[in-house]
């Protein structure tokens, strides 16, 4: 029973997560960055839990505990089923992570907070009965993350393709929750009940796996104690986070990714809570610091890259390693019951400071993702001391009389050293040509294997790698391609690079638009918006006597399509990132916006989220509208559901058309269409482009859409447009059900 209430309540807990980011997806748009804010509030809210347990395990007396908390459990019941507060409208801020916040408290403070109390609670609550486990609670610690796995796989594959989001006309996911809330209440007070008839020892303690006899007063816990505690919950935190943004913006968007590090992360604390072996734990420690010199490798600028595979696996691997021994540490120096909620308290302090690293400090310091290489160097430094990890080629050079003075040269002149050596392998491989692959692997390789020789000195090692990491990449900065402009938002990292005379605006590994800069040459259309291509047929069909001269267009990027315009028509970009704005509209990175400006083009852009803001505009406003929204890869979903195409066909006149870039190395977006447009009584087309990189010209896969088939006008009789294909397996999507599961190209 107490497993089981334990179970459930972190399920609930874990389920309202995804779902609420679902709903507030609409005004943000599909970001990591929307993920990170959430979680932000969910630890800081569990934190605040935490220190709720902790004030009524220290202040109020065992058995009057039980009334206190089932009075305040009962009270969320009445702001039930949960969902957006009404009157909600989308933030203006340029970073809205304490928009995020605020919506959130408001949306589901009370109910999360409660539900983030049962997991500590009920462990002292039994550590009070008389079960042969009681003097050892911990183990029901694992099953508390047991039911946040479950919930936060079973959320995309299981509740969210079978069940709408909102709605009364049958089972919603709101309801389901509230149901299970419901129950939740009901084996609380099952389990109250039968601790109120049960003895119950006010004054129990009991150890775990320390020599302290019951009922001995216990000695004042370390200052160092409680900051090491708080220090190894926030390795992990941050980390989880950190790995979630490298991976989707540097390596794949692909659909659901931060579902697996944020499951990696659980996992750990299942397995080390539930009797996890000392064998086993130092197993992980030893095996860590390889696995730190693989990821800061993959890291390093000049280094040659990793197979696509292993840069997808490795973070999540490192991710692992240092979540299961930061938290096989804690579990390890767990303290007796006595100081359960101080210990669960710390842990939740750690985690929050973890959140509020990533989510606030970090967007604002730093220009790029930096926080990952950082939280990876502080993991290095803090590993546990273990005697006998050197490999037999290390202690061999220690035996050395080189390698003795070496190992016992002090901390900075080592760190200096490894710094040097770092520099002169970095310009060996920018400067000698055609450098054989093993030789470039090995100019990488030797300052980090200089790196692991005082392996069993942590502090050391993290403070060695982080010079790697420094003086590689100032050093690396000198022979790459310039970067004329970064900046860093809310919604990622944007660069703007220079290659000759053509200029890249680049969003995680994404190329958004690119213009060759010579003055005999800006005028041309190049990548996704060659003339060839699909987006130059579009404005080729209707162009003079055709002309649309109305347009909508939602992503703004470098304003390349605004190279089409003629003068006289009317062009309305919809940009929810302030920063892309801003490079748009600079000339000394691109001059797409202000050419057409001069060409005498009414250009306007509507900052903010272009579903919600397209809202304010007149029906029939405009005679094409063209989705070209694109976070990294992933295309955001609240734009291709049934409400939000009802919407652009409002704002479309009778003759209008609907222009959808569709391209995406993840998600096979065609039948979502083809089933809307069925759904709509609307007629589709595509084309997927080709590409031919030497040219400048990128694929692009389009697909129009209109009421009626002579609005394509020559596009119709095109023998390269060609009709939707549709396909039951992805549904109808709407605002309260898009299976996104089952869009994914799982073979390529």
């Amino acid at each position: 029973m107490w497993a089981g209430t334990i179970f459930l309540s972190a399920f609930l807990l874990f389920l309202v997560q995804p779902m609420m980011a679902k709903m507030i997806l609409p005004m943000l748009g599909g970001t990591p960055a929307v993920w990170n804010a959430c979680m932000l509030f969910f630890q800081t809210t569990l934190l605040a839990g935490y220190g709720y347990v902790h004030l009524l395990n220290s202040w109020v007396a065992p058995r009057r505990q039980v009334v206190v908390h089932l009075v305040l459990l009962a009270v969320p019941l009445l702001l039930l089923p949960i969902g957006m507060p009404s009157g909600w409208t989308s933030p203006n801020q340029t970073n809205p992570v304490l928009w995020v916040l605020l919506l959130l408290t408001v949306a589901i403070g009370l109910p999360f907070f409660m539900l983030s109390t049962t997991a500590p609670l009920l462990q002292r609550w039994f550590s009070w009965t008389d079960h042969p486990s009681a003097r050892d609670p911990y183990f029901l610690y694992a099953a508390s993350n047991a039911g946040s796995m479950v919930a936060l796989l079973g959320y995309p594959f299981v509740i969210e393709p079978w069940f709408p989001l909102r709605g009364t006309h049958r089972l919603s996911q709101t309801m389901l929750w509230s149901i299970g809330y419901g129950v939740l209440v009901a084996l609380l007070g099952t389990c109250a009940w039968f601790l109120r008839h049960t003895h119950v020892n006010e004054a129990a303690t009991s150890t775990s796996g320390s020599d302290t006899q019951a009922g001995a007063p216990l000695s004042p816990l370390p200052v160092l104690t409680r900051l090491r505690w708080i220090l190894l919950a926030f390795i992990p935190s941050s980390l989880l986070l950190g790995a979630t943004t490298h991976i989707t913006l540097n390596v794949a968007a692909i659909p659901l990714l931060w579902v697996v590090p944020l499951a990696l992360y659980l996992l750990s604390f299942i397995l080390v809570f539930a009797k996890w072996s000392p064998a086993n734990h130092r197993a992980m420690v030893m095996t860590l610091p390889v696995v730190l010199l693989l990821l800061i490798f993959d890291a390093l600028p000049y280094a040659p890259s990793l197979p696509y595979l292993v840069q997808l696996l490795l973070p999540l691997v490192g991710l692992s390693l240092v979540a299961m021994v930061c938290h096989g540490e804690l579990a390890r120096t767990r303290p007796p019951t006595d100081r359960l909620t101080l210990f669960y308290l710390l842990m939740s302090i750690g985690g929050a400071l973890g959140g509020l690293f990533n989510a606030l400090i970090a967007p604002v310091v730093f220009s790029d993702i930096f926080e990952y290489d950082i939280i990876l160097v502080l993991a290095a430094c803090v590993l546990p001391r273990l005697e006998g990890v050197d490999p037999r080629w290390i202690a061999r050079w220690s035996s050395s009389q080189w390698g003795a003075r070496l190992r016992n040269a002090g901390d900075l002149a080592w760190v200096a050293g490894v710094a040097i050596v770092t520099g002169l392998c970095v310009v060996l491989s920018y400067s000698v040509t055609d450098l054989p692959i093993l030789l470039d692997i090995t100019l990488a390789s030797v300052p980090l294997l200089l790196c692991y020789a005082c392996v069993e000195r942590p502090l050391r090692m993290g403070l060695a790698l982080g010079a790697v990491l420094v003086t590689a990449n100032v050093m690396s900065a000198s022979y790459d391609d310039p970067v004329l402009y970064q900046t860093r938002s809310f919604f990622g990292v944007l660069k703007v690079k220079v290659d000759g005379d053509i200029h890249r605006l680049r969003h995680g590994t994404i190329n958004h638009g690119m213009q060759r800069m010579a003055p005999e040459h800006r005028r041309e259309s190049v990548s996704y918006f060659h003339p060839a291509g699909p987006y130059g047929q579009v404005f080729a069909a209707f162009s003079g006597p055709n002309i649309k001269k109305r347009i909508a267009i939602t992503g703004l990027g470098i304003a390349a399509l605004a190279n089409y315009a003629e003068q006289g028509q009317s062009l309305t970009f919809y940009e929810i990132d302030p920063a892309v704005v801003e490079i748009a509209k600079n000339p000394r990175l691109f001059t797409y916006y202000n050419d057409a400006i001069a060409r005498g083009v009414d250009l306007r852009v509507v900052e903010g989220d272009a579903r919600l803001k397209m809202l304010e505009a007149p029906d029939g406003a405009y005679d094409m509208v063209i989705l070209d929204a694109f976070t990294s890869d992933a295309i955001p979903v609240h734009l291709l559901t049934r409400e939000a195409m009802e919407m652009y066909l409002r704002k479309l006149a009778p003759e209008g058309l609907l222009v959808i870039h569709i391209s995406n190395r993840y998600l096979a977006l065609e039948p979502v269409l083809a089933n809307l447009g069925e759904s709509l009584h609307l007629t589709g087309l595509k084309q997927f482009g080709e590409s031919d990189r030497a040219a400048l010209k990128y694929a692009a896969d389009i697909v129009i859409m209109a009421r009626e088939k002579e609005a394509f006008g020559a596009l119709g009789k095109d023998p390269r447009w060609t009709p939707l294909q549709q396909s039951p397996t992805v549904g109808l999507w709407s605002d309260d059900f898009s299976n996104v599961v089952s869009a994914i190209k799982w073979s390529k």
